[in-house]
């Protein structure tokens, strides 16, 4: 089992899942790193209050973090990513 808990995401739909991580496992840490394109919807405020820590996700590191494109698929295909990605 991990120490730490790192969750890439804004979606506050997490929030209940971060709530039982830190019921269930009181002493795991968890951090919540939020990518933000525009600051209203970059404040997820209850996803933030819900973490141990939160930071903010600078956006010029997730072209960094993605997979090549295509990308083999172990089977002999390809998937590929969206364009606008």
């Amino acid at each position: 089992m991990c120490d730490n808990l790192v969750l890439v995401s804004g979606d506050s739909d997490l929030v209940p899942a971060i709530g039982m991580i830190r019921h269930r496992y009181p002493t795991k840490e968890t951090t919540v790193y939020v990518p933000a394109r525009d600051p209203g919807r970059g404040a997820a405020v209850e996803l933030r209050m819900a973490a141990n820590k939160n930071r903010d996700l600078p956006l010029n590191v997730l072209p960094h973090a993605q997979f090549s494109n295509p990308l083999p698929d172990g089977y002999g295909g390809f998937l590929r990513r969206p364009a606008s990605w």
